[in-house]
């Protein structure tokens, strides 16, 4: 293939997972972001073992188990009086089932380990303040325009600059997004200030008729994320950086343990946001030519199930892996869509559909449903650098 770098379009963990595999490879990169600093939402989220996996075989293993935290058990607790309903148990035991652990962790520490191992490699690998324009290909390059007058060529470019994706927007037919009429308010809480019984055990979740509450533990367990749905029918901004009121929240779990409005009232005021979650129909190829999409760009995946950034990441490794084994463009662009396209269909399809267990109206037989989530449907052993391609 050609010397010419492959230009990614978004400095987001999806990116940056692809550019530090592509860099692991010997493969050019360079990664284009809009932002003038590099940064990411306050906000926690989960790396189950097939995320986790990916991101040891980058060499960041030391790193991430330093900055994660690792639950004991998880449990699902009635809204109202808290009963445990299902037990789960982490710890140690998803390294020996699935080969890597099950860590929770600060998104910004995550993103932050992989911009300076990316910068380690190439300190200008990442050029900021560069807005996506438009992009241009023939058979030789594919080239991007910015907003501030430049533009940069490479052998590939791929889009990964998220569910509301410009180069999305070019290559494929637009579609409107369609409100789900889901709600969510994500949080942080210190956790010295909410009772130690609120965050027993580290990682748990509160179900109710048309309500869910999911909190964690990271930072040393020194602070708890949180992210609160409620079905609701008025329409709401889709963007996570739109400021709440605590209050606004309390309001809607008015009828919940108090130990779940515990931890929502010790939330600062400016770590409260709102956003509305809207679905988008999965498509059939990512592909056109010497443009692919990677990530949310690629499969906007509804937060229900905790997989949408270990998808990213899954993807980053398995594109970088197809570059590498492949003698042309298409031919990496054909494998890697091959090894990715109904996987990441399959979980869109499904995080769409376990909302609907959660928010069912009796919630006290809850454990006699059918358990079908991301451990059962298989997730949690797929090996993004062992996967055939």
């Amino acid at each position: 293939m050609s010397e010419r770098p492959v230009i990614l379009i978004g400095a987001g963990i999806g990116g940056l997972t692809c550019a530090l595999a592509l860099q692991r490879a010997g493969i050019p990169v360079q990664v284009y972001e809009q932002a003038p600093a590099l940064g990411e939402v306050g906000a926690g989220l989960t790396l189950s073992p097939n995320g986790s996996a990916g991101i040891i075989g980058l060499g960041l293993g030391d790193e991430l188990a330093e900055a994660a935290d690792i639950p004991g058990y998880q449990a699902v607790h009635h809204y109202k009086t808290g009963k445990v309903l299902v037990r789960i148990e982490r710890g140690d035991l998803p390294r020996k089932q699935y080969g890597s652990p099950y860590y929770q962790i600060h998104r910004a520490d995550l993103h932050g380990m992989l911009a300076e191992a990316v910068r380690k490699n190439d300190p200008r690998c990442i050029r900021l303040d560069h807005e996506f324009e438009r992009c241009t290909q023939s058979e030789s390059e594919a080239r991007a325009f910015f907003r501030n007058g430049r533009s940069a060529a490479g052998r590939l470019l791929v889009g990964c600059d998220g569910v509301k994706s410009p180069v999305r927007s070019q290559w494929h037919q637009s579609e409107r997004p369609v409100f789900t009429g889901y709600v969510a308010w994500r949080g942080l809480a210190p956790a010295a200030q909410v009772p130690p019984e609120a965050v027993d055990p580290p990682s748990g979740i509160y179900i109710g008729p048309g309500h869910l509450f999911v909190r964690y533990l990271i930072r040393e367990e020194k602070t708890v994320n949180y992210v609160a749905f409620v079905r609701r029918e008025d329409w709401q901004t889709e963007s996570w950086s739109q400021h709440s009121e605590v209050s606004e929240v309390l309001d809607e779990f008015a009828e919940f343990h108090p130990l779940v409005r515990s931890i929502i009232s010790a939330t600062p005021p400016e770590l409260c946001y709102k956003w509305g979650l809207f679905s988008r129909q999965p498509l059939e190829s990512w592909s056109t030519g010497r443009v692919s999409l990677l990530g949310d760009a690629a499969h906007p995946t509804l937060p229900f199930m905790g997989q949408g950034a270990v998808m990213a990441i899954e993807d980053g490794i398995v594109l970088a892996r197809c570059l590498a084994a492949s003698g042309s463009v298409a031919e990496a662009l054909r494998r890697y869509e091959a090894a990715r396209v109904e996987r990441t269909t399959m979980v869109m399809a499904e995080s769409g559909e376990i909302i609907h267990r959660f928010f069912a109206p009796d919630t006290d037989r809850f454990a006699e449903g059918n358990n079908r989530n991301e451990e059962t449907l298989g997730l949690f052993g797929y090996d993004a650098w062992k996967v055939p391609i």
